[in-house]
């Protein structure tokens, strides 16, 4: 049964959907952006995006800025040299983390919270597992272009393990 307050989500889905796949990005990217844009069919989606006041929109981006401070301040530790190419550094990492993070990151994490919220004793292990496991999964889509390697993998999961941290603290707090 279609109701009235679905119409224009799922019209502007149909949309998003539409674009993506006559746009000329690679393909594993349109797979991306293809699963944040399914996420918000489902209204258990779209509840738990928009509960406590965007709080997984809010997770991503402390989760893309923490990770793009670590990211930066271990590479300058390891060069062992400051200079203006740090900020223009964390600025890439910063952009490219947040569109992962955003559009695969937040997906991963609501149905982490579907799955876990029926495990209730060990919804955390539960949650973790799937956040870390489908950081893990990235490791496929090295496996499956050319231009990247197989090892590209351990940033993602990196991510996602951040996400999960300040998931779980955001979580408390609310």
């Amino acid at each position: 049964m279609i109701k009235v307050q679905n119409i224009i989500p799922n019209f502007s889905l149909l949309l998003v959907l539409i674009i993506i796949n006559i746009s000329s990005i690679p393909a594993y990217i349109k797979m991306i952006f293809a699963i944040f844009a399914i996420t918000f069919i489902f209204p258990a989606g779209r509840e738990i995006m928009f509960k406590s006041k965007l709080r997984k929109v809010r997770v991503a981006l402390y989760t893309s800025i923490v990770f793009s401070f670590g990211l930066i301040f271990i590479s300058s530790l390891m060069s062992f040299s400051i200079d203006e190419e740090i900020f223009a550094g964390f600025l890439l990492v910063f952009f490219f983390s947040s569109i992962g993070v955003f559009c695969y990151g937040i997906p991963a994490s609501i149905l982490a919270e579907v799955i876990s919220t029926r495990y209730v004793k060990n919804r955390k292990l539960v949650s973790g597992l799937i956040h870390i496991g489908l950081g893990l999964f990235t490791v496929f889509f090295g496996l499956l272009s050319e231009d990247l390697e197989p090892g590209v993998f351990i940033l993602p999961t990196i991510c996602s393990a951040i996400f999960f941290l300040i998931d779980e603290f955001t979580r408390k707090n609310a």
